[in-house]
């Protein structure tokens, strides 16, 4: 079908939507599960021809149909849906024109996205998921979940930590770095997240050479001290399990850092040349 004779449908499959919710006996109205289904046809129709706003209309059909029947989970995956669907639609606006971008179809996504919210516990994992997708297009919004689990903590204090970092916060990026590693050996499950811990290390790190803090202030100076010194071998007690050649590279930097010897750190630290334009000289 055609983009207009698929928003006839649409309009249509609406009408017998409102003649269901008018009918009080049900057996007289159009039949929900029917309708339900037409919308689903519909919607994917409406993404096959790249209208994806269409699709999100017809997605929050199908879940006032769930709703009428009450069945809550088909009610959220089709809220779910439809919050995609408008940031879709809203990626899209963004391709084609690059001004005067309404931001309708991300407050439509909210609404589905709380409206979802609504209908889920507060410790429930899905909910946790919905929050962070409702916070990459409003990471101002104030709403928690009461879901704990140390993968969603990570992620979420890493989302925080490069939010830091893009506005150039680099002890708050070093804070919540810090939280991730304290909370990791507080639970005593450093094996099972060996390659956090290794990244978070890294990360730290730098920051610290970037910081530039002097001793009085200085966060985590025995963190720092392992690295202030050149040796041909590492323990994993000392550095965890990094490779030796990260360590060897990394305690390189350290040095090369405290004593701001530019030339030896872009000979040999050539890897981590880049920190350089961050100002980490300045």
């Amino acid at each position: 079908m055609t983009t207009p004779e698929l928003i006839h449908q649409y309009k249509t499959t609406c009408n017998k939507l409102k003649k269901i919710q008018r009918v009080l006996i049900k057996r007289f109205g159009p039949s929900i599960s029917d309708v339900t289904e037409e919308f689903g046809t519909l919607a994917n129709s409406f993404n096959e021809a790249f209208q994806p706003d269409y699709a999100a209309l017809c997605y929050i059909g199908q879940s006032k149909c769930e709703k009428l029947i009450g069945n809550e989970v088909g009610e959220v995956e089709a809220l779910l849906r439809a919050a995609r669907s408008f940031r879709s639609a809203h990626a899209k606006q963004q391709r084609v024109r690059a001004e005067n971008i309404s931001s309708e179809y991300h407050e439509g996504a909210f609404r589905c996205y709380t409206q979802a919210l609504s209908r889920l516990p507060d410790k429930s994992v899905i909910g946790a998921a919905i929050i962070r997708e409702l916070k990459e297009i409003n990471p101002s919004v104030e709403l928690t979940s009461d879901f704990s689990s140390p993968c969603h903590r990570i992620w979420d204090l890493e989302q925080s930590s490069e939010d830091s970092l893009r506005a150039r916060d680099y002890v708050a990026a070093f804070e919540k770095l810090s939280e991730i590693y304290d909370d990791v050996t507080e639970r005593k499950c450093e094996e099972l997240y060996r390659e956090v811990l290794d990244r978070i290390e890294v990360s730290r790190l730098l920051l610290l050479c970037l910081l530039q803090l002097p001793p009085s202030v200085r966060y985590d100076h025995k963190f720092l001290e392992r690295y202030s010194s050149i040796t041909d071998g590492a323990s994993p007690s000392e550095h965890g399990q990094l490779p030796e050649e990260l360590v060897f590279l990394l305690q390189s930097l350290v040095v090369s850092c405290q004593t701001k010897d530019i030339e030896s750190l872009i000979s040999r630290t050539e890897p981590y040349g880049y920190i350089l334009q961050s100002g980490l000289f300045v």
